[in-house]
């Protein structure tokens, strides 16, 4: 029990059920006497227990009450924030990275100076990799306009860039600021239809913020206008099979979420079945152009000839 309590000092923000069970070497029903037992005898001066069980998902975790932390987890604090904070990165040079990183000052000046000592590797401690990011720095002002206008609820007139042609000018109701992938969109309402769409902050040649306010739609929510999407781009919702031809690479994408509605089903023939239920392939086709010979859509038979297409194209580049 010692070690218990121990091991609840050392993760503040909580210890899983069965990672407690794994270091102790105990069952679920010695755990859940040695629980029972804490309630009783760990107590604050007015008899409140200071343990308690919470669930995220699936999984029951124990951890101290916010009156049994020590004041040692403000280090965590810093964690959390440090390791959040450098996945902007890739925002250098626009209002956003600056607004994180004054942040980030203001909460470390305040620590005392034992924790800022422990904070002096940080940098090397928590890391994230980028990998084909966005450059936002030329778009600064861009980016100050559009958080004006998303957070006074402001339309805001774009002028936007097509891939391949003049482009549009929109007078824009923006509902969401979205990062992925090392990018960020905005989905809203423009004034050329109806439907919820979608616009990537970079080929944004210049934003306008306008006079007149909207009402924010009661029933929007970006995950469920996300929902199904395989990535960012939408389409018709389409159910896919893929074969996985290797053990590697079934291992590979088992450890993964790529899409919500993913099941993973074993053949006789010891090969994977990964089938989901997706809005939209484009973003999809180059996911599995990227798995190469690992892969083979089974279904549907237009993503099957439109994989073959692009892989008989390649090869002719380099034949």
């Amino acid at each position: 029990m010692v070690r218990l309590l121990q091991g609840l000092y050392e993760h503040p923000y909580g210890w899983s059920f069965e990672a407690i069970q794994s270091e102790l070497d105990i069952s679920e029903r010695t755990l859940l006497r040695y629980v029972a037992a804490c309630r009783d005898a760990v107590v604050d001066l007015d008899g409140n227990p200071l343990i308690e069980t919470i669930r995220r998902g699936d999984r029951r975790l124990l951890r101290l009450t916010e009156e049994g932390r020590a004041d040692d987890a403000t280090v965590y604090h810093v964690l959390f924030l440090y390791f959040a904070l450098s996945v902007f990165s890739f925002l250098d040079g626009t209002v956003i990275r600056d607004g994180v990183e004054d942040l980030w000052e203001r909460f470390a000046e305040r620590l005392p100076g034992a924790e800022r000592r422990r904070m002096a590797e940080f940098a090397k401690k928590f890391y994230v990799v980028p990998f084909g990011t966005k450059d936002y720095r030329d778009h600064d002002d861009t980016i100050d306009v559009l958080l004006q206008c998303l957070i006074d609820q402001r339309r805001v007139r774009i002028d936007y860039a097509a891939l391949m042609g003049d482009g549009k000018e929109h007078d824009f109701e923006i509902y969401t600021l979205a990062m992925y992938r090392g990018g960020l969109y905005l989905i809203g309402r423009s004034h050329r239809g109806k439907r919820i769409v979608k616009l990537a902050v970079e080929r944004i040649r210049s934003a306008k913020k306008l006079s007149e306010r909207f009402e924010y739609p009661r029933n929007y929510s970006p995950e469920k206008h996300c929902e199904g999407v395989f990535g960012i781009i939408e389409g018709d919702e389409t159910k896919v099979e893929i074969l996985i031809h290797d053990l590697e690479t079934a291992a590979y994408l088992r450890a993964r979420q790529i899409h919500p509605t993913q099941q993973f089903r074993e053949r006789r023939d010891g090969k994977t079945v990964l089938a989901m239920t997706v809005r939209g392939t484009d973003e999809l086709r180059y996911w599995l152009l990227g798995l190469g010979e690992h892969v083979e859509v089974l279904r549907p038979k237009s993503l099957r000839n439109a994989i073959a297409d692009s892989l008989v194209r390649a090869h002719a580049n380099y034949a």
